[in-house]
């Protein structure tokens, strides 16, 4: 099952000030593709990463993908956003669609071009529904200032990132919400700052938050993606994280360097021998339908056993239907 419609195993951080990091990025395996606006930029070249941004997206609009670029990867923007925590921050949108902050509203200004309608808007330090609700009337505010209410995409996709105690207290409003988002980020660097803690080795002072995430994306619906790992030097502490993320349900990962692609979108797959153990229990069940539970290779096969098997036999199908279109020939 592919949650939230796509596939979300490598979330790649692209800092946008520098061209060539976006070339790369286009040409990687990197299920979604992140041009940062956010920490990854210094506040003197936010400007030239927006004008980059644009420039590309101008690029993708005009000629579309280039032979060798992955076209199937999401493309998506992370704006810079502080959480503001004051009821009257945002004022009233729709009579003056404007951001808190003088940077935000540039970068809204940016999403609010007519290239920019297919991205995906990443949200850091996402507090409460009314955050992403805000993000969303204020695009959608400027794009109709500019272009004429008649031609306004109102179904703008936000990703958020939880990464405050605030966000974690207002979980239940998150799970009653209707807002439209198609997976979470937990960010383990700020949050912990928010708490006043340290990153444990162990990552056990971040349990209750990082099973909590899951939780609420289980039950949307939608793609948890788990923290960044530190250290993109060393592949056995990545694939040692990856490991830990998937044993509590996340189903993607932040990355910050290209190097750490290739073993997130491994992990985050079925192993060859789970999906040959899944496929084994789908034909034993085949082959005797009438009994609700029987034995298999020593384990006892019931009904959550084989709905289990039945996801990740689909689940590999579905990554491989993407793979097959990933590139530009």
């Amino acid at each position: 099952m592919l949650r939230g419609g796509r596939p979300r195993r490598s979330f790649l951080y692209v800092p946008a000030h520098n061209p060539r990091y976006i070339e790369k990025a286009l040409t990687s395996v990197a299920d979604c593709i992140v041009l940062d606006l956010e920490d990854g930029v210094a506040e003197s070249e936010k400007d030239l990463a927006r004008r980059n941004i644009q420039s590309v997206l101008q690029r993708l609009s005009s000629e579309g993908y280039r032979a060798g670029e992955n076209s199937a990867a999401e493309l998506c923007v992370r704006v810079n956003s502080e959480g503001w925590l004051e009821k009257d921050a945002w004022g009233d949108v729709y009579r003056a669609p404007q951001a808190p902050s003088k940077t935000l509203d540039r970068d809204l200004d940016l999403l609010a071009l007519p290239e920019a309608g297919g991205i995906t808007v990443v949200l850091p330090k996402a507090n409460s529904p009314s955050d992403i609700l805000n993000v969303q009337k204020v695009i959608v505010a400027k794009r109709a200032l500019a272009h004429g209410d008649a031609v306004v995409s109102r179904d703008i996709a936000v990703i958020p990132i939880f990464e405050t105690a605030h966000a974690m207290v207002s979980l239940p409003d998150f799970a009653k919400s209707c807002i439209s988002m198609p997976a979470i980020v937990f960010a383990a660097e700020d949050y912990c700052a928010s708490l006043g803690i340290p990153r444990l080795a162990d990552f056990s002072n971040m349990l209750y938050a990082r099973s909590a995430v899951v939780n609420l994306c289980k039950m949307l619906g939608i793609t948890p993606i788990d923290m960044v790992c530190q250290d993109y030097t060393d592949k056995s502490i990545l694939e040692r994280e990856c490991n830990d993320a998937l044993g509590l349900g996340f189903e993607g990962k932040q990355v910050v360097h290209p190097g750490q692609i290739e073993t997130v979108n491994k992990s985050f797959a079925p192993s060859p021998e789970t999906l040959a153990y899944s496929r084994r229990v789908l034909a034993a069940m085949q082959q005797q339908p009438q009994k609700g539970a029987f034995e298999l290779e020593g384990k006892m096969v019931d009904k959550p056993v084989f709905r289990k098997a039945e996801d990740i036999c689909a689940l590999h199908e579905g990554f491989e239907e993407y793979e097959r279109r990933r590139f530009v020939a």
